[in-house]
């Protein structure tokens, strides 16, 4: 176990306040304590995961169990219109029933819960159980009178229409609940019912397998928390948008854009559950309210257009106010919504909210704030907001930038422009940004002079390190090589030499290096990409992936043998590993197989603290066996046993051939026999002689037995007439 998850969960949470591990293992420990004790802890638990269904249920149902009804309610109201859980409703529909039943009016509040409910969860794959609970509860509804029965069964039918159109699990059992209802009230017109709803329970039962594929390894219950880029949240995030793009294609194929758009919303507001740290499903949720309002206005559905306009609202504000409360493109684009509607007040209040967070850089926001005044209210009211932001000690120096850009481009008047970017020069001598910002204005008014002025006094200003003034050198050579004569091209490349080895002492310079800028224009570079390398040009500017020069179709081939020589020393096969890699690549041919071992003793490994890797198939062969304890005995020393079988004298035993034809002992003719069956049946690849020539010196040995015949054939010979000739062979076989 980590040395992480060994401290308390305070110390975890204090150290990442988002590590739900530890938030659960506090809860587990607060759920059995007095709720008047932990209701700190289950206020900073919401407030640290404000979307989480999950622990506000666990907050409710702690307060419930201690029957604070009144506090119940209130956690209800804060959380249930922005937290669409399934759970969370359930608990919900769970606490009317319980709670309220001793109302008067107690049916008809159940009632309106279990329709607030559908509202909002309807569209659920698992709301399949609050559907079904008030069916059953809207069938035990008393009914007095034929009036009132028509009524109750028209309220059943309604809520059976629609759980039967909605792709939700458990279908297949509504439906057959729907069809033994309707038999049961009337016979005749339950056939021509249950036709009509049939193909809306079909439709919803083809999408509803769609949906469990679309769904198939979609963690629904997981706690939004900040992004760490790794590979299971890049599937999930990647799971949840191809679902929002297949609810897009309209699967139920439903005519009524209104429900199209309110099924697209409802799984939006699912992957915000969990992705609520990515504002750009906040805004593609947002996108959409949009376009979806405008082209309902456009159909003539303006109630469900202003409804859908209030929720674009709505969104914006729980991003803005919660998760998302430091996100500058959620502020951005929702003060373009407003100000699409002409609510240039609120406009203003969104970026004043956004002003007043004290650790945020307000440099955009002012840049914004001003495009936004010139807008509406003209350029000269946007000098107002440059006041301010000069004010504003956060401010960086892109602020004077668009000030000075907003006089010359909509003012006309390029000596006001000219004083912005004096004044910022002022304060921002040491940025290299503002200065070439500053120099290509005056560049672009074909002011020469000027330009030449700006350079030396921002490249003379003991604000400016020497590392930061790379890049004024660069572009101040640029200006010279557009304007300049060849005397002042040279006079700034020799004081640009200087700067360079002053701010890169650790490259050893030569002219070169830096020669190149004079000569290259946009990509345009004089050398190839591999020259670069080698001179050296690409660590220069940091650019070592980028080759500098415009690619073409040569096609590198890999060097191999005497051609992979190093590129410094002229071989051909360095430079195509450099032109390849980036950077020359040593030979490996010769290396040597090598294992780490732990407390290894082995000294026949050249390299110490390893040893040779077995073969893979070895290697496989080993991890199948047993491991080396399961091994108790006996053991053989295998050096001796080796020294005992080397020093071991074998019988020389020779035995003279008789006049009875016998070889000590045994017959001759039966040593032969024996021999020519041992050849015959061996299963030795390697062996002198194969059966199939065998069977040919069995039938010559029929013919004649003379022994003189075939001692003349050695091993070798035999083994030769077995493989020349397969015909032979075979036809040898059949004929014995």
């Amino acid at each position: 176990m980590s040395g992480l998850s060994m401290r308390n969960p305070e110390r975890r949470i204090e150290t990442n306040p988002f590590d739900v591990d530890a938030w659960n293992l506090l809860l587990r420990e607060h759920q059995s304590r007095p709720i008047d004790q932990e209701r700190e802890f289950y206020e900073s638990l919401v407030n640290q995961f404000p979307n989480s269904g999950r622990y506000w249920r666990a907050y409710i149902e702690h307060e419930l169990r201690s029957k604070n009804y009144e506090n119940a309610e209130k956690l209800f109201q804060r959380c249930l219109k922005i937290t669409l859980n399934i759970d969370l409703w359930k608990c919900y529909i769970h606490y009317v029933a319980d709670t309220k039943g001793q109302l008067e009016q107690f049916r008809e509040t159940m009632a309106n819960a279990y329709d607030f409910a559908l509202q909002n969860i309807g569209m659920d794959a698992q709301s399949h159980v609050i559907y079904t609970e008030y069916i059953a509860f809207l069938k035990k509804v008393p009914a007095v009178g034929q009036y009132a029965e028509n009524q109750r069964i028209t309220a059943v039918r309604r809520v059976y229409q629609k759980a039967l159109a909605t792709p939700m699990h458990n279908l297949d059992a509504i439906w057959a609940d729907y069809t033994a209802y309707e038999k049961a009230i009337n016979m005749t017109l339950a056939e021509k019912l249950i036709a009509e709803r049939g193909k809306d329970y079909q439709n919803a039962r083809r999408v509803e397998k769609d949906l469990q594929t679309m769904t198939r390894g979609l963690n629904r219950q997981a706690v939004s928390v900040p992004p760490k880029g790794t590979a299971s949240e890049a599937k999930q995030v990647e799971l949840w948008k191809k679902l929002i793009a297949w609810e897009k294609t309209n699967p139920l194929q439903t005519e009524e854009y209104g429900q199209f758009a309110r099924r697209v919303v409802y799984t939006y507001e699912q992957a915000l559950l969990c992705l609520g740290y990515y504002p750009d499903i906040w805004y593609e949720a947002a996108m959409f309210l949009q376009e979806a309002s405008q082209t309902l206005d456009e159909k003539g559905d303006v109630k469900l257009a202003a409804a859908l306009k209030q929720e674009t609202i709505s969104l914006y504000e729980r991003a803005i106010t919660g998760l998302m409360k430091e996100s500058k493109l959620l502020y951005f684009a929702y003060a373009d919504f407003q100000e699409e509607h002409k609510q240039f007040e609120a406009v203003k209040k969104i970026y004043d909210r956004l002003l007043e967070i004290e650790h945020i850089n307000p440099t955009l926001t002012y840049v914004q704030l001003m495009r936004f005044i010139r807008r509406t209210e003209g350029p000269i009211t946007a000098r107002l907001v440059f006041k301010r932001a000069r004010e504003d000690k956060r401010t960086g120096y892109q602020v004077y930038v668009a000030a000075a850009q907003l006089e010359y481009n909509c003012m006309k008047d390029e000596k006001v422009a000219i004083r912005v970017f004096q004044l910022g020069l002022k304060k921002y001598e040491n940025e290299p940004e503002f200065g070439l910002a500053y120099a290509n204005f005056l560049s672009n008014l074909n002011e020469d002079n000027n330009t030449r002025v700006v350079f030396e006094r921002i490249l003379t200003s003991a604000k400016l390190p020497s590392d930061k003034s790379i890049r004024i050198w660069d572009r101040f050579l640029d200006f010279e090589s557009d304007v300049g004569d060849l005397a002042s091209i040279l006079k700034v490349e020799k004081r640009r030499k200087a700067a360079y080895e002053d701010a890169q002492k650790e490259l050893q310079m030569n002219h070169s290096m830096l020669v190149i800028d004079r000569y290259k224009f946009m990509d345009l570079m004089p050398c190839s990409g591999e020259q670069l390398r080698l001179i050296g040009y690409n660590a220069l500017k940091g650019t070592e992936n980028n080759t500098g020069a415009p690619t073409t179709n040569t096609k590198v081939l890999p060097a191999r043998g005497p051609q992979a020589a190093s590129a410094i020393m002229g071989g051909a096969g360095g430079h195509a590993d450099v032109a390849r890699y980036g950077f020359p690549r040593p030979d490996i041919a010769q290396m040597i197989p090598f294992k780490p071992r732990v407390n290894c003793t082995a000294s026949f490994h050249p390299v110490p603290g390893g040893v040779y890797p077995p073969p893979p198939a070895a290697a496989h062969l080993i991890s199948l066996l047993p491991p080396p304890s399961c091994f108790i005995g006996p053991f053989v020393n295998t050096e001796m046993l080796c020294n005992v079988l080397s020093q071991m004298q074998l019988p020389n035993l020779q035995y003279a051939k008789s006049d009875d034809n016998t070889i000590g002992p045994m017959i001759e003719a039966d040593v032969k026999k024996d021999l020519y069956q041992l050849l015959a049946t061996t299963s030795d690849p390697s062996a002198v002689v194969r059966s199939s020539a065998l069977s040919d010196l069995k039938r010559k040995r029929g013919d004649s037995d003379d022994e003189d015949e075939h001692g003349h054939l050695t091993g070798a010979t035999i083994g030769s007439i077995g493989t020349r000739d397969a015909y032979k062979r075979r036809m040898n076989k059949k004929n014995e």
